[in-house]
């Protein structure tokens, strides 16, 4: 039965799209859709919206100020407000598009493909390249809501499983040799332990980097 489990899977990976029009392993920030926030934990992210399941809001940058990135000393206070890049017009166009695409793909494919990803592997396609490539650790199926059209958007964790990013697991092991871990199957997982895993991973290139607080809001499919 494990050996037939094995199969299975090794069969489920060699379907993976492994090339860098996948989000999954080359993303870059929409003009349109999705959002960047800033300025938080993704351990705080991952407790409030799926272990208390409460439900997140966005609050716009102010226009006459640029938000730094996220580090030690700006991350923001742990609330439910999702602190973002853009100002108030363009998020609630970024969100609109957003939640519309959302709804397209369940409606036409019956898949959501809307998560928010915890944390980004910047990683090179080789020890020559300049161009840094990014790709999310841990996903959070989530949806956008509200109940009129005057509401603002409230984001929730659907319930479905929190996973790793099968895609560069399978692209790290074929090409550089790299076994990114699991994501470990406890009820609770320790966001700064998993990020810990996968830079003992990395260890072998120096170049490459964790940034365990990038959050984005985006479509990721896996296929």
């Amino acid at each position: 039965m494990q050996e037939i489990l094995s199969k299975l899977e090794a069969s489920r990976k060699e379907l993976l799209d492994l090339g860098l029009r996948n989000p999954l392993l080359n993303y870059r920030p929409s003009k349109v859709r999705g959002v960047q926030v800033v300025q938080e934990s993704a351990a705080s992210v991952y407790d409030i919206l799926v272990q208390q399941g409460k439900p997140m809001t966005f609050a716009a940058a102010s226009p006459d100020v640029s938000p730094a990135p996220a580090t030690k000393s700006t991350v923001a206070i742990a609330d439910t407000r999702l602190q973002t890049s853009e100002i108030e017009e363009k998020l609630q166009q970024k969100l609109l598009n957003t939640y519309y695409t959302a709804r397209t793909s369940l409606e036409e494919q019956g898949v959501n493909i809307l998560y928010v990803a915890l944390g980004m592997l910047n990683w090179y396609e080789a020890h020559t390249s300049d161009e840094v490539r990014k790709a999310p650790l841990i996903l959070i199926p989530v949806a956008l809501e509200r109940s009129t059209a005057r509401e603002r958007f409230k984001l929730r964790y659907t319930g479905e499983e929190v996973g790793e990013n099968l895609s560069l697991q399978a692209k790290m092991k074929a090409e550089f040799g790299i076994a990114i871990p699991d994501l470990p199957e406890e009820e609770v997982i320790a966001i700064g332990d998993y990020f810990n895993g996968v830079e003992a991973a990395i260890e072998p290139y120096p170049r490459w980097q964790v940034d365990r607080n990038a959050i984005v809001l985006g479509f990721f499919s896996s296929g």
